[in-house]
């Protein structure tokens, strides 16, 4: 089985880097970033042909992260960088905090219901 290790996201915006959005890339995934480098100059090339601001980047990812929920979350910023980070998303996390939140809201109505 392959396992993966880098991305590529392409990012396409208008002159004043407000509107921007995705594009697809290449490959949806890559073995070694070098294999995601190599591909992303043609991948920026064959962009700036039809968009006026063109960024591209390979983002490194842990193997591991396949079995996870991840949201990537970019940034075009202002000198024209692009930023990428991976937030993991765990559902579990968030049921649980409800969970508590209920349990520590229903012993606080059975306390006071017993003060009255």
């Amino acid at each position: 089985m392959e396992h993966i290790a880098a991305f590529m996201l392409l990012i396409a915006c208008g002159d004043d880097l407000q509107t921007c959005q995705e594009h697809p890339a290449p490959a949806v995934a890559y073995e070694t970033v070098e294999q995601c480098r190599a591909d992303l100059t043609s991948a920026l090339h064959t962009m700036s042909a039809s968009q006026t601001k063109s960024f591209g980047k390979c983002i490194e990812i842990d193997p591991a992260l396949f079995y996870e929920d991840v949201e990537i979350v970019w940034d075009v910023t202002r000198e024209g960088g692009l930023e990428v980070s991976l937030d993991v998303i765990n559902p579990h996390m968030a049921v649980q905090s409800v969970a508590r939140a209920d349990n520590a809201a229903s012993a606080n109505q059975k306390t006071g219901s017993q003060l009255n």
